[in-house]
């Protein structure tokens, strides 16, 4: 688990737009939060 402060590895993700945005192009130009939401939509 990473800890508060701690650097994003680098990963890609999808937008609802289906543009794909690394976390490497956003590091040091934006701040990014990332919130997991583990039983959206699993219909449950």
């Amino acid at each position: 688990m990473p800890e508060v402060g701690q650097q994003l590895p680098d990963v890609s993700f999808r937008t609802p737009d289906r543009e794909t945005v690394a976390s490497a192009d956003l590091r040091g130009r934006e701040n990014l939060v990332i919130a997991f939401y583990a039983a959206a939509f699993t219909g449950g």
